[in-house]
């Protein structure tokens, strides 16, 4: 056996896009019927269905009834455009099924000061300015968590989901980890990459203190260059893969699909020097950890 052979049987992608995503010119290269098929016939259990945009709950259940036997979990990214950080949106989303919670995105502060995907956004759609809203951040003028932070964590808490850190700050997703109260439910987005930026000090207390790290397929192929494999294995090395994610984030029109790009940083990871039974803990047992917290699948909301 291969060190990657048979590690998709059973895999979880907590971190996959579908389409539409933010417009028709910007597609994945094959319909999520399609893709998720694949996913299904490599044997992985399940994916998570994001969207920067809107709510997929409505999407991930129609996606469970096309292709049987993949579990298609729904979610919702707290942007302004989808309702914001507000109590009742969040309540509202995992009453109708929601799993999983992804923090602000193209409406994050940070995001948009460091012309992350609210750039991505403002190119594909004329009438979107970033500049021209106040961008959200979830921490008050002190460093704690917000009033209203607080109040959307109770919502959280109340209806048991994870909850992914989106494109808030590295010290912002900090101020979430020392808080405690998400401890091993969350998980830190891509801290490589441009729209976070975070330092090994930030990246290592959050794993410390219960947070997982994503360690992400898209940032290693040229069209995005952000970082290499031998990069991605040394977060796993800083650590421990016991704290780690594997993910897709399978997006743009030239991605390979999404079950080939996990099998594809689990072959340069293993080439990087990471174990069979550390690519095991990435792929399968953490996030299956993490779901058991978005066990409210779409069929049975």
């Amino acid at each position: 056996m291969t060190a990657v052979e048979g590690l998709l049987e059973g895999a979880i992608d907590l971190h996959r896009h579908g389409y539409p995503e933010i417009s028709p010119d910007l597609r994945t290269p094959d319909s999520d019927v399609a893709d998720i098929t694949l996913c299904r016939d490599a044997g992985m259990a399940a994916v998570v269905l994001k969207s920067h945009s809107w709510p997929t709950m409505g999407r991930a259940m129609l996606l469970e009834e096309l292709v049987p036997g993949m579990r298609v979990i729904s979610s919702i990214t707290l942007n302004p455009i989808a309702g914001g950080m507000r109590p009742e949106v969040i309540d509202l989303a995992a009453r109708q099924g929601a799993g999983v919670v992804y923090l602000p995105t193209v409406g994050a502060h940070h995001d948009i000061q460091r012309g992350g995907i609210s750039r991505i956004f403002e190119s594909a759609v004329p009438s979107f300015d970033a500049h021209a809203i106040a961008g959200t951040t979830i921490t008050d003028d002190a460093g704690r968590l917000s009033d209203l932070t607080r109040a959307c964590l109770d919502i959280i808490d109340a209806h048991d989901v994870m909850v992914y850190s989106g494109h808030v700050s590295p010290t912002e997703v900090l101020a979430l980890a020392r808080d405690g109260r998400l401890a091993d439910r969350f998980v830190f987005s891509h801290p490589d990459s441009h729209s976070i930026g975070a330092d090994d000090e930030i990246i290592r207390e959050v794993a410390a203190l219960g947070g997982f790290i994503e360690i992400c397929a898209l940032g290693i192929y040229p069209q995005i260059g952000r970082i290499t494999p031998a990069g991605l294995a040394r977060i796993v090395r800083l650590v421990g893969a016991e704290r780690c994610v594997m993910t897709s984030d399978y997006f743009f029109d030239w991605c390979p699909p999404s079950s080939v790009m996990l099998a594809d940083l689990a072959t340069q990871l293993a080439e990087a020097g990471i174990t069979r039974d550390e690519l095991e803990l990435m792929m399968r047992v953490n996030p299956a950890h993490l779901t058991a917290h978005a066990v409210r699948s779409t069929t049975s909301a």
